[in-house]
């Protein structure tokens, strides 16, 4: 669990299966304290895999509007993984993973890309990466590559939603 000044963040024991499958239970008892529920887990290692990820966020934020939450809560399934978001500008990857962007092209160079010419594999790519660049993985880093990159660079639908959401809930 880790609080900040207007938030709490909650990270489920039973990793992404457990947040899909028991996000509801979990946050009834936070419905008085709390005015926004917001849901995230990755697709990869959610035990659903084979259904369609924007399906699995409408199934639960109806579940979740059901039991209370009603219009403050979203859910984003991340395709098909948290380091998926990672891959928004390479130059900036480069600098934080401490790697040249031709190391860097090279190493990309061995992993298919889907259709937004990232990685099919993030995760195994990002610690590809980060091993030759002799950094380990830690919220530091994810910390470093979200101060140096803008919300448009990342077009993966997940993220746009995620953002669309942060800004319908809390306009400048």
């Amino acid at each position: 669990m880790m609080e900040g000044k207007d938030f709490v963040i909650h990270k489920h024991p039973n990793r992404d299966s457990g947040v899909r499958t028991g996000a509801v239970d979990f946050l009834r008892p936070f419905q008085r304290d709390f005015r926004r529920a917001l849901v995230i887990f990755d697709h990869k290692g959610c035990g659903a895999e084979g259904k369609n990820p924007q399906d699995l966020e409408h199934k639960l934020e109806q579940e979740l509007k059901r039991n209370g939450w009603r219009d403050r809560c979203a859910v984003i399934v991340i395709e098909p993984e948290l380091e998926a978001w990672v891959w928004a500008s390479l130059h900036h990857i480069a600098r934080v993973a401490g790697l040249t962007i031709e190391d860097l092209q090279g190493i990309l160079a061995k992993y298919p890309k889907n259709n937004l010419g990232k990685p099919v594999e993030p995760k195994e790519a990002w610690r590809e990466v980060l091993r030759r660049g002799g950094r380990k993985p830690s919220a530091k880093i994810f910390g470093e590559l979200a101060e140096g990159v803008s919300l448009s660079k990342c077009q993966d639908r997940a993220f746009r939603k995620l953002v669309a959401v942060l800004r319908s809930w809390f306009p400048s």
